[in-house]
């Protein structure tokens, strides 16, 4: 399985700036305030759409990057619930 940030490189571009997905799941990060709640949306249902990754594997590798990759970076990772409910709540 490939890393979540190359298949969000496969699907944007290698110079997208939101590939850490920070933008997506972490509401205390400055990625987060860079875009709407819909531009949020749509980034998601365009990685899911791929067909590249389940919603499941990318939720796991994001927390495996934060917990593993980044020297512990738990204060990133204690935001991911919060995110998605925001992205749950706003998608319905």
């Amino acid at each position: 399985m490939k890393h979540y940030q190359e298949i969000v490189d496969e699907i944007f571009g290698s110079l997208y700036k939101h590939r850490t997905l920070r933008t997506l799941f972490d509401p205390n990060s400055s990625e987060w305030n860079e875009t709407t709640i819909e531009k949020k949306l749509e980034i998601l249902k365009k990685i899911l759409e791929s067909n590249k990754i389940t919603f499941e594997q990318l939720i796991s590798g994001y927390k495996k990057f934060y917990k593993n990759e980044l020297l512990n970076k738990e204060y990133v990772l204690n935001s991911l619930e919060n995110g998605i409910l925001i992205l749950l709540q706003n998608s319905l």
